[in-house]
């Protein structure tokens, strides 16, 4: 009798040293979480107030000048990275053309094909055929456009810029009516 008195006794301050320990550990958890959620609060506000991350692009154009987003310096900058073969990236660019007159003085509009060497004809073609009033710049080797959108390859992607080329936004995608969203958005800036 007195072997089970003891056994329970021991039980008991076993599971008594167990529920504390965990209290101990949950406890220690949530200390350590709380500073790296409020770590992660601060980096997101140092990266919208200070835009750590500036684009920079030295290509060619289309029709085979060299062209840097430097040269635009002081003003807000709409890069949009497209393809002849994506539709939603066509559509795009005959939106910005539309938009063009009414943001040129504040927003410098450029795209950038991701056409290869091959299909660059076809690159001038749509230019033409759409009277496109900003720069293209192409990338055939893919070298610069693959550091800066997603996969590598994913159009159409864009990215606003700030007045002295820190990032201010990116855009995945381009569908019906992203068209008014994005004059909302450009109306922002320029008031």
């Amino acid at each position: 009798m007195k072997l089970f008195k003891y056994s329970l006794f021991f039980i008991f301050l076993f599971l008594m040293f167990s529920c504390a320990t965990t209290q101990n550990i949950k406890s220690e958890k949530q200390k350590n979480r709380i500073p790296q959620i409020a770590k992660k609060t601060e980096q997101d506000k140092s990266s919208i107030s200070k835009n750590s991350e500036k684009i920079v692009l030295s290509l060619e154009t289309a029709d085979g000048e060299k062209f840097t987003t430097e040269s635009l310096k002081g003003k807000y900058v709409y890069i949009s990275f497209w393809a002849t073969w994506c539709e939603p990236c066509k559509e795009e660019l005959k939106q910005l053309r539309e938009m063009y007159d009414s943001y040129k003085d504040k927003i410098a509009f450029v795209g950038v094909s991701i056409d290869t060497e091959d299909t660059l004809d076809k690159v001038n073609e749509f230019v033409t055929d759409n009277a496109i009033p900003f720069p293209i710049l192409v990338d055939p080797e893919g070298n610069t456009v693959s550091k800066i959108i997603p996969g590598g390859d994913t159009v159409p992607f864009a990215i606003l810029l700030d007045k002295n080329g820190f990032v201010l936004k990116k855009h995945e995608g381009f569908a019906p009516g992203d068209e008014e969203k994005l004059k909302k958005e450009f109306d922002a800036l320029t008031k």
